[in-house]
């Protein structure tokens, strides 16, 4: 047997003889999850990872989700002309919508302005009758789009006046103008993404959708920081788009997410516009599809099933939730629906593996074995370090986080009561990015 171990100050001493210098440059090559670890060793590095001056440095993880709140009332203007500032006139206040930062990680103030305070005010209306206001439409590692949209609009369903794409963390952005394109009668609302990766941090793409009255993409527009300017992609959609590959239907699935892998945005796409999502395609900086990625649906015995979300989780692979009915029967609570996780492990190849499988009853509560998604419930987020999903419970405005691991769910946040057209911006999942980017310039 051997002697007395060495006692604390002998086992602390190989610690604080490493200089701060090398360690931050050691925790500059971690991944994020190993070094929110380090900072329980000892609370000089808790100190350094979270410092200020060096966290531009580090990886980041999921710090929070940016949150839409119903105000208190309509503004001064809006109760004039709705007669005295009832429950009507706040649902159509333009303004009647705030946001709030709700912190999942534990990450140290200052959080970021949820408010989007620093931002410029949208242009005035043409016609001078009705305000606009933001609405987020996408948010990718620290970056954050936001459309100026006319009063209670969808923001899918005119031109946006503008575009804003923001860094909350660093108050920096920059203005992207309209399209320029019109509707017509069969291009009538359009869908925007935001491309970006914090690996390139000085350009942001943004891809916008044309769609048609059936929901089918017809058209392809394009931005880049880099020049500034708006890019008609019809060409390259055409020659390399989703029509060749189905009977020329290109649906992109609402609410479903999308992730960024590879320098590609991908979507969750019914190519055929028969037997409902069926690939997962990956569109470039300039519109072109790059490949589609059949989603494993295939692999599914019982046919009635339904897309749920997409996303990049953790060691940055492609989530991808399906819910499905069981094989043979009536729903009850011993055949409940069942959520499927799956994890493409293999890009290059397509290959696609099981990572969890849980019933409706273990994730939304007994005597709830069927929900339907978008109505009763919507998928927001799959953690980029951890076995989490985030869900919205919409019939009491939660927002809920499950925990594959430990089969657990948690109660997040409350979102509040709702009401008029905030349902329609879900919560939106924030990642800190404290490097400075040329491509915002506030201007």
């Amino acid at each position: 047997m051997g002697g007395p171990g060495p006692n604390p100050k002998q086992r602390a001493a190989p610690i604080a003889c490493v200089p701060d210098d090398a360690l931050v440059e050691m925790f500059g090559l971690l991944p994020a999850n190993s070094l929110h670890r380090f900072k329980c060793v000892s609370k000089a590095w808790c100190g350094l990872v979270t410092d200020p001056l060096h966290r531009q440095r580090y990886a980041q993880t999921l710090a929070g989700f940016l949150c839409a709140d119903a105000a208190d009332g309509a503004c001064e203007s809006c109760r004039r002309v709705g007669g005295g500032g009832g429950e009507s006139s706040r649902r159509t206040c333009p303004h009647a919508t705030t946001r709030r930062f709700v912190n999942v990680s534990g990450m140290a103030e200052p959080h970021p302005d949820a408010s989007f305070a620093f931002l410029p005010p949208p242009p005035p209306p043409p016609d001078s009758t009705e305000a606009f206001r933001d609405v987020i439409l996408d948010a990718r590692d620290g970056l954050v789009l936001l459309a100026c949209v006319r009063g209670h609009e969808a923001p899918d369903l005119h031109p946006p006046a503008c575009y804003f794409v923001c860094n909350p963390a660093t108050a920096r952005w920059a203005t992207v103008p309209g399209s320029g394109w019109v509707p017509s009668a069969t291009q009538r609302t359009a869908l925007t993404y935001l491309l970006f990766d914090a690996s390139a941090p000085h350009v942001f793409h943004l891809l916008q959708f044309r769609l048609d009255d059936l929901d089918s993409v017809r058209a392809v527009h394009t931005y880049s920081s880099a020049d500034g300017s708006w890019t008609d992609r019809a060409g390259a959609w055409l020659d390399g788009g989703w029509r060749d590959w189905g009977r020329g239907m290109a649906l992109i699935q609402p609410g479903t997410g999308a992730a960024v892998a590879r320098g590609a945005l991908h979507l969750v796409v019914d190519t055929d516009g028969t037997s409902g999502p069926n690939n997962l395609v990956a569109v470039d900086s300039e519109g072109r599809t790059r490949r589609a990625v059949p989603l494993p649906r295939r692999d599914v015995v019982e046919k009635d099933w339904h897309s749920v979300f997409v996303a990049r989780g953790s060691r940055s692979q492609l989530h991808y939730a399906m819910c499905v009915r069981p094989p043979h029967g009536r729903l009850s609570e011993e055949a409940p629906l069942r959520l499927l996780v799956w994890v493409l492990e293999d890009y290059d190849a397509g290959e696609w593996v099981v990572k969890h499988d849980v019933g409706f009853p273990e994730l939304f509560g007994s005597g709830r074995f069927a929900c339907q998604f978008r109505v009763e419930y919507s998928v927001v987020a799959v953690h980029p370090d951890g076995n989490w999903v985030f869900f919205v419970r919409h019939w009491d405005r939660k927002l809920v986080a499950y925990d594959m691991d430990r089969w657990e769910v948690r109660v997040v946040a409350d979102l509040g009561p709702g009401g008029g057209d905030l349902g329609d911006e879900l919560p939106v999942p924030y990642v800190p990015l404290y490097k400075e980017s040329a491509a915002l310039t506030d201007s």
